[in-house]
């Protein structure tokens, strides 16, 4: 694997979740109430799916490869698992825009620090899955693009059920 191509997938990946921010934003909708719906009853709202990204990248960086502590607390206890959503408290559009990117500069800044070798260190986590630091990053990138689907994918599902074209 090597770092720039590792580098690139994560923007790829996180261009489209600033972009179905944008697209909510500019669409007439009241934002807060689009980031706060719903598909179904217990089902994430598109301000979890991107508050978890950030508290995945947070924990995944900081607990996982730098063996530390993750630097926010409650942002991972409210959006750090699972996929049903116990907070009811829905942050804001420029909230969610603040610690998205705070958190994913400070993964990608870990990454394009890596001297080649490095990318290639393997490192055993705490469920005895023994993964590559280039992995992570692939994986992390996964995660990102998994729910920048769920965000996509509910916000359609939003305009079709308010009769938004």
């Amino acid at each position: 694997m090597d770092k720039e191509t590792l580098l690139a997938a994560m923007e790829f990946t996180r261009v489209r979740v600033i972009g179905t921010l944008d697209t909510i934003a500019k669409s007439g909708q009241n934002p807060s109430k689009v980031l706060a719906w719903r598909p179904g009853s217990g089902r994430a709202h598109i301000a979890w799916q991107a508050m978890h990204m950030a508290a995945t990248h947070d924990r995944y960086i900081n607990e996982r490869l730098c063996q530390k502590p993750v630097s926010d607390p409650e942002l991972n206890q409210r959006f750090g698992g699972g996929s049903t959503p116990s907070d009811q408290n829905v942050p804001d559009l420029e909230t969610i825009r603040r610690t998205l990117e705070k958190h994913y500069t400070h993964a990608r800044d870990y990454f394009r620090a890596l001297a080649p070798s490095e990318i290639e260190r393997a490192i055993v986590f705490p469920n005895n899955v023994k993964r590559t630091i280039g992995e992570s990053c692939v994986l992390l990138t996964f995660h990102e693009a998994h729910h920048q689907g769920q965000m996509h994918l509910t916000w359609n599902l939003y305009k079709a059920a308010h009769g938004v074209a």
